[in-house]
């Protein structure tokens, strides 16, 4: 089979586990042993097994799950045809993602295939479902609607429709409308706007890669949405945040290669002590930055859950003999807990971020009192007295005419302030990480995280009970639900509605919930780039000046300075496609 789907982690994992390859094999030849060293810390690949995104395909039998697998990975091996081809789940490595297989559910031929696929879904990160032209009959709706609803898969769920070119006018826009309307019905709480629809015809894409015609290749790929699909699947797991886990290992490798460029010696011993006192700051800064994440995912985790079991209390009290106004305070006081429980993690997500940076403070300190910093202060101090420089006209230095070696005005202007700030209080000016209520950074803490955020004005409530019954108002919207039984009311088709209700009203806690979560996961990484980044790349740049005064480079170190950039660049293209399509909050 040609050349798969284009997949943008396929490529970033291949890109990466190259690049890691590579940086290996250069620093295992290096000839100094600290060098060779540092190879062992690179890691094996981009991702460990546990960290892997899982994609699971679901869904009713023979409705092609295997056909679209083997179009989207150009895997040989995956068995496709009518009738049930899929006995069990199976697992496939497909560039750094385990794509799994599951069989049809509700078969009357194999009921056990339920709950193979369920426990795959248990663990999935994202799950495509998978429906034909035909869409559901009564049991594929049930088993989707459990899926969205009561296990609450909705926000981490794509629906794929597939085998479009059995429609009269096959995979064409009109079609794909009119099936939209039809799928209105199933969908309910949810409409199709809410969720990811993707019209395909797998069949069709798998025919063009045999198709010996140029044009009519390319007019059967068009028409299979093969690529439309892909290009869903590469947004859907940008705005998750699931790419974030493949940058771990890029800057562990970018901190290797770093520290392999500076172990080349300098010929300057001053030189050589500050650049390791920049590595130390900057390994400090790396650490904090990755531990400040872990640090919050408890109390962010914590708030969402408390939010999902409002939602599931309130939806208990809609029951036939409920009353409205009951049911109104009910709501109305588990709103204003939601509102509560978001300010307090807030305040809580505020206190240990600002631990975190006093952790940092800490560190800092401990670099600047170390031994190699005592010792290099009073060399510096001599320098500085035999350059008969003061700490004023520091920065009115403009070239290296007015001191007599280049690398002495490097280490003179990037020791001291011109403020005043005693040696080494330029490249270690404490003011930057103290973690007290007089930091700059901590007190934007607070406008970061929006203690007045509002979960309520972020979530999408949905009216689609069009039952005869009581209306009350939630933020604003109409809600209407039956809450007793009319004389003439059909007691099952009663008790369908109202589990309708229940069901809305949970749908509607559990958005607020992932609002909230990803209010604060975004607030989290919007506090890092502004505080972390800005100071790892001004260590990058003094470092990078200190390497450019070298005046021999050999082979190595031009190896070693095209893998950090190449790493650079690497880690800048997922931040891009990352910054591209950010969480809506």
């Amino acid at each position: 089979m040609n050349k798969p789907t284009s997949f943008e982690i396929f490529n970033w994992t291949s890109a990466g586990n190259d690049l890691l390859k590579r940086a290996s094999k250069t620093l295992k030849a290096a000839p100094s042993e600290r060098v060779r060293d540092l190879a062992k810390q690179i890691p094996a690949t981009i991702l460990s097994e546990e960290e892997t995104i899982t994609l699971v395909f679901a869904g009713q039998y023979s409705a092609g799950k295997s056909t679209i697998l083997k179009s989207l990975t150009g895997r040989e091996d995956i068995a496709t045809g009518a009738g049930i081809t899929t006995q069990e789940a199976h697992a496939y490595d497909w560039g750094g993602v385990k794509v799994i297989d599951t069989p049809g559910v509700h078969t009357k031929l194999r009921p056990d295939h339920d709950e193979i696929s369920y426990q795959a879904i248990s663990n999935a990160d994202l799950l495509v479902f998978v429906v034909t032209n035909e869409l559901f009959d009564s049991y594929i709706a049930k088993h989707f609607r459990k899926l969205a609803i009561d296990k609450d898969k909705a926000h981490e769920m794509m629906l794929v429709v597939n085998k479009m070119r059995r429609c009269a006018k096959g995979n064409t826009t009109d079609m794909q409308n009119v099936i939209r309307e039809d799928l209105r019905k199933v969908l309910a709480p949810f409409t199709p706007e809410d969720l990811r629809i993707c019209f395909i015809d797998a069949e069709s894409s798998i025919d063009s890669l045999a198709e010996s015609d140029p044009d009519f290749a390319a007019a059967l790929r068009r028409k299979s949405g093969i690529d439309q699909f892909t290009a869903e699947l590469n947004k859907f797991i940008r705005e998750n945040g699931l790419t974030g886990r493949y940058t771990t290992a890029l800057y562990n490798l970018e901190q290797i290669l770093q520290e392999a460029l500076s172990s080349e010696s300098t010929g300057d011993k001053d030189a050589d002590a500050l650049e390791e006192l920049l590595l130390q700051k900057r390994r400090a800064l790396l650490e904090k930055r990755a531990s400040i994440p872990r640090a919050v995912e408890k109390e962010i985790q914590s708030v969402g859950s408390k939010v999902r079991q409002e939602g599931r209390i309130v939806s208990e009290l809609i029951h036939g003999n409920a009353k409205q106004k009951e049911v109104d305070n009910e709501l109305q006081k588990a709103q204003d807990r939601v509102q509560t429980y978001t300010e307090k993690s807030g305040d809580i997500i505020e206190k240990l971020v600002s631990e975190q940076m006093g952790e940092l403070d800490e560190s800092i300190k401990s670099i600047l009192n170390s031994e190699l910093a005592k010792e290099l202060i009073p060399r510096l101090t001599h320098r500085i007295q035999d350059a008969n420089i003061s700490p004023e006209t520091i920065s009115k230095i403009k070239t290296t005419t007015d001191i007599t070696q280049k690398l002495g005005s490097f280490l003179i202007q990037n020791s001291i302030k011109a403020n005043g700030g005693g040696i080494l209080g330029k490249i270690f000016d404490l003011s930057k990480y103290s973690g007290t209520n007089t930091h700059n950074t901590v007190k934007t803490l607070g406008n970061i995280f929006g203690k007045k955020f509002k979960p309520w004005e972020a979530v999408k409530w949905t009216k689609n009970i069009a039952n005869a019954g009581r209306v009350f108002a939630i933020a604003g919207t109409a809600l209407t639900f039956v809450l007793q039984i009319k004389e003439d009311a059909d007691a099952e088709q009663l008790e369908i509605d109202l589990r309708e209700s229940r069901a809305l009203i949970r749908n509607g806690f559990n958005d607020a919930a992932h609002t909230i979560e990803m209010h604060f996961d975004t607030a989290t990484g919007t506090y890092i780039s502004e505080t972390f980044n800005p100071e790892i790349e001004a260590v990058d740049k003094q470092l990078s000046e200190l390497q450019d005064m070298r005046q021999t480079r050999d082979d190595l170190f031009q190896n070693l300075a095209e893998l950090r950039e190449e790493t650079k660049r690497l880690i800048k293209e997922l931040h891009v496609n990352k910054a591209s399509n950010p969480h809506e909050v």
